[in-house]
């Protein structure tokens, strides 16, 4: 069973919680604001996931320094991510006439049934995936499309650290998607952003997305030379 340190751990280089609220599978991240864990590191804490029966870890989303120490240890590559980046000079217009609004609690199982039609079945978030989006930055804003009397038709999560805006997700009902919503979430955002005071913004999304990534380039978001990887460890056969 894997564990939640993310409190217990704040002053190591790791953390470690559930992947999507799977008991089986174990989320390995490296702690924000910390020394790149070591080799050393990432084997202590498979040895503790190893006496809790987690059969799978799964890393977050590793920029390419990180890579070594899990590499070491026998991890592989499940997927890459592309890293874009906004200036915040030029934004896309905003589109008054499409209704985005706070997001609220009583909203939260409309987001996560869309979330689970717009992305395949390792992305989905549950719950818990959803704080963890909506709390990845000292500053954050949860924002759905839709008026409070008809059904959620998308929503956004951003955040913002140190200036450095961050658009954490952005789903769209697969339904309602070639209608211009989601580039008007993106422009929302992004607006957004830059009255909060963040001078860039930063959102990834997976290499096979060309939708998406289309999107985010059309918004003018430039990738990145560098990349995300995700990688993954079948810890239970290594038992």
């Amino acid at each position: 069973m894997a564990v939640d340190d993310r409190r217990r751990h704040l002053h190591t280089s790791l953390r470690t919680s559930t992947w999507r609220g799977d008991e089986r599978v174990a989320l390995l991240s490296p702690t924000p604001n910390r020394p790149t864990p070591t080799a050393h590191d990432v084997a202590l804490h498979l040895d503790g996931l190893r006496l809790r029966n987690t059969e799978r870890v799964v890393t977050s989303a590793l920029h390419r320094h990180e890579l070594e120490p899990f590499l070491a240890n026998g991890f592989v590559e499940h997927e890459r991510l592309h890293l874009l980046r906004h200036d915040l000079l030029r934004c896309p217009a905003l589109r008054p006439d499409v209704p985005i609004r706070r997001g609220r609690r009583r909203d939260r199982d409309a987001v996560l049934a869309l979330d689970a039609r717009a992305f395949d079945d390792f992305w989905v978030l549950d719950s818990d995936g959803l704080d963890d989006a909506i709390h990845a930055t000292p500053s954050s804003r949860f924002r759905v499309l839709g008026r409070r009397s008809e059904s959620v038709l998308g929503y956004s999560v951003t955040g913002i650290a140190a200036r450095r805006g961050y658009l954490q997700r952005l789903a769209v009902d697969p339904l309602h998607q070639g209608r211009g919503l989601g580039r008007a979430m993106v422009a929302e955002s992004l607006a957004e952003l830059r009255r909060a005071g963040a001078v860039e913004a930063l959102v990834n999304t997976q290499e096979r997305n060309q939708r998406a990534y289309d999107l985010y380039v059309s918004c003018g978001f430039v990738p990145e030379p560098d990349w995300l990887t995700v990688l993954t460890y079948p810890l239970g056969s290594s038992s």
